[in-house]
């Protein structure tokens, strides 16, 4: 079985005019700590 990318999920969500709720939740995120470095801390969350 192949792991999924989210990377790959997400070009087919804008691509389809869908936006996954990862992103949105991502994107809230960084809106409300004003930070990237600290939104991915509070989401748990690094770069690979």
């Amino acid at each position: 079985m192949r792991r999924t990318n989210h990377r790959n999920l997400v070009n087919v969500g804008i691509l389809s005019g869908r936006i996954p709720l990862i992103s949105l939740v991502q994107f809230i995120a960084v809106a409300e700590h004003l930070n990237f470095r600290h939104a991915a801390k509070a989401l748990g969350i690094s770069q690979s």
